[in-house]
C-alpha cells in the first residue's frame, strides 16, 4: 500500500537519482552538493555552517495545497489476484501421522493443516502453519505439534499419540482492489544563492521529469506523472536566495491488500433424505495457532522493503525528510 506521504518520498528518490546518477556518494550533475528532502527547508539549511549560502544547494519536494480532479476507482472495488505463490512443502499421511516433505530444489514456501480425523465431523481440532524461507521441515513439525493438544513432533513428523491425524498443504495468494484512486499535487522546489545553478538544476531537472510519464513507488506499484506548472520565486532575492518551483500531478492508487491461502480445512452442512442434516470438514485452526494470514502479511512487508530497494537501490531517508544513502 502506498500513501500521498510516500509517494512524495519516491518523487523525492526519483529527483535523487537525476542529480546524483552516480549514487550519493558520487558527484551530482551539477558538482555541487544538492541535499534533497521530502518536507520544507529547516531553520538549520539557512543558518547553519553548513546551508545555502556555503554554495550547498537543495531540492524539496512537498504537497500542495490545490484542487485535483476527481479519479474514480472501478465500480463494486472489486478483488482481483495480484500474485499467487505456489506450496513447495508437502505432506505424507501414513498409519495416522503427518510427515512434513519440503522440495529440495526449491525455496520452502505454502501454508501446512493439520487435523485429528477421528472425531465427529465439525469438532476436529485443527492447526496450520505458514513456512518461511527459514523453515526446516523439522521446524514446521515442531510448530504444527506444538499448537495441536498433545501434538507430538518426532524429528520432520507430526503425530498425537492413539489420535489419528490428517494434513494438507496449499499455496498462498495476495488478493488485491483499489478503494480510491486519486491525484495529488506536488511541488518540486529549487533552493539555492547561485542564479546559475538554479537554472542548471531546474534544466537537468525538468529535463529528465518530463521523460517521465511513470514513477516506480514504495510499493512495488506505480503512480502516473504529468506536468502542471513551473513558477520562479524571487521574493528573496535580497537575501541572495533564488527559488523555482515545478509542480506535477500525480496519480495513484490507494490499495486494501489480503493474503491469504488455499482452502485447507473447511465446515459445512448438507441436506440429506428426510431434511437430516449431514455435516462434513473439519474446523479451521483457532487463535491458539500461528495466525497465518498475519504471517503473510509480514512477508508482504518483506517484499515491499525489497520492491523499494529494487525501485531505489542505495536510497534512504532521515527523521527530517533528507534523503540519505540507506545502510
Amino acid at each position: 500500500m502506498t500513501d500521498a506521504s510516500r509517494v512524495g518520498l519516491a518523487l523525492a528518490y526519483n529527483c535523487a537519482q537525476v542529480l546524483y546518477p552516480e549514487g550519493l556518494s558520487g558527484a551530482s550533475v551539477t558538482g555541487r552538493q544538492v541535499v534533497l528532502r521530502r518536507g520544507w527547508l529547516l531553520p538549520s539549511d539557512l543558518f547553519a555552517a553548513q546551508n545555502i549560502r556555503n554554495n550547498i544547494d537543495f531540492v524539496t519536494v512537498t504537497m500542495a495545497p490545490r484542487k485535483m480532479p476527481e479519479w474514480a476507482e472501478p465500480l463494486g472495488r472489486p478483488w482481483r489476484v495480484q500474485q499467487k505463490v505456489e506450496s513447495t512443502v508437502g505432506v505424507v499421511v501414513a498409519d495416522g501421522t503427518v510427515e512434513i516433505v519440503f522440495s529440495g530444489t526449491f525455496t520452502p514456501a505454502g501454508v501446512v493443516a493439520v487435523w485429528l480425523d477421528d472425531m465427529p465431523h465439525g469438532g476436529a481440532p485443527s492447526a496450520a502453519y505458514a513456512v518461511t524461507a527459514q523453515d526446516t521441515p523439522a521446524t514446521v513439525a515442531a510448530a504444527l505439534a506444538a499448537a495441536l493438544t498433545d501434538g507430538v513432533a518426532s524429528g520432520v513428523t507430526v503425530r498425537v499419540p492413539g489420535r489419528v491425524l490428517n494434513g494438507h498443504a496449499g499455496g498462498y495468494g495476495q488478493s488485491v482492489r483499489v478503494t480510491r484512486r486519486q491525484a495529488q499535487l506536488y511541488r518540486v522546489s529549487i533552493w539555492t544563492a547561485d542564479a546559475t545553478a538554479r537554472e542548471t538544476l531546474a534544466s537537468v531537472l525538468d529535463t529528465a521529469l518530463a521523460e517521465q510519464s511513470w514513477i516506480s513507488t514504495l510499493d512495488g506499484r506505480e503512480a502516473q506523472l504529468r506536468f502542471q506548472s513551473v513558477d520562479d520565486v524571487d521574493t528573496m532575492q535580497n537575501e541572495a536566495l533564488y527559488r523555482r518551483d515545478y509542480f506535477y500531478e500525480l496519480v495513484f492508487d490507494t490499495l486494501q491488500v489480503q493474503w491469504a491461502s488455499e482452502m485447507l480445512c473447511g465446515i459445512g452442512n448438507l441436506s440429506g433424505e428426510g431434511g437430516a442434516a449431514m455435516s462434513f470438514g473439519e474446523l479451521a485452526p483457532g487463535g491458539a495457532n500461528q495466525t497465518v494470514t498475519a504471517a503473510l502479511d509480514a512477508m508482504q512487508a518483506v517484499v515491499a522493503a525489497q520492491a523499494a530497494a529494487t525501485a531505489y537501490p542505495g536510497l534512504g531517508v532521515d527523521q527530517f525528510g533528507t534523503v540519505v544513502a540507506a545502510a
